[in-house]
């Protein structure tokens, strides 16, 4: 995944228009991209769940909280430092990173998501990792940690439970 990575959340804010909070991290590799999108999603089906408005209105009431958790990298104990991509840069399509997580929250409830590498191409997210692990291939000596394979092998699994990944058409219409 490299240094540089983007996330972007799409809800409903209103019937019929959409928002999106978009985040840039400096330093986000493959195993933390794939924990923060899926302790986001986690995060999301909870406090969704135990509401009574729609999904929209909830992240708008929450926004500072649900900013939070986008900056939290469970699996290290720390919380990071984003950058609001919408309120700093205007054009948030820069083709200036390594990664990109999209997930959209629809309507019903459902949560979507999708990993993308340079060029907008869409992974699951064990193709993701082996994306990763081939750029992290280019430090000589750096063995990967046991912890982080199991770690991200049990949110690979859990994610897959819990959230649909999106097709490519579907990435295309976030994209537009």
């Amino acid at each position: 995944m490299g240094q540089r990575s983007q996330i972007f959340v799409r809800f409903e804010k209103n019937p019929g228009e959409k928002e999106i909070v978009a985040r840039y991290y400096k330093w986000n590799c493959g195993d933390q991209m794939i924990s923060i999108v899926y302790h986001t999603i986690e995060w999301l089906k909870k406090h969704l769940d135990l509401n009574n408005c729609g999904s929209g209105q909830y992240l708008l009431w929450n926004q500072k909280e649900f900013i939070r958790i986008l900056g939290t990298k469970y699996d290290l104990g720390d919380v990071v430092i984003i950058t609001d991509i919408l309120n700093k840069y205007g054009d948030y399509w820069k083709d200036d990173n390594d990664g990109k997580a999209l997930i959209d929250i629809q309507c019903d409830g459902a949560i979507k998501y999708a990993l993308l590498i340079r060029n907008n191409t869409l992974c699951n997210p064990s193709e993701y990792m082996l994306w990763n692990l081939w750029i992290e291939s280019i430090l000589p000596n750096k063995p990967i940690p046991r912890r982080m394979i199991d770690n991200i092998g049990n949110h690979i699994q859990e994610l897959s439970e819990s959230a649909m990944l999106m097709t490519e058409e579907e990435v295309k219409e976030f994209l537009c």
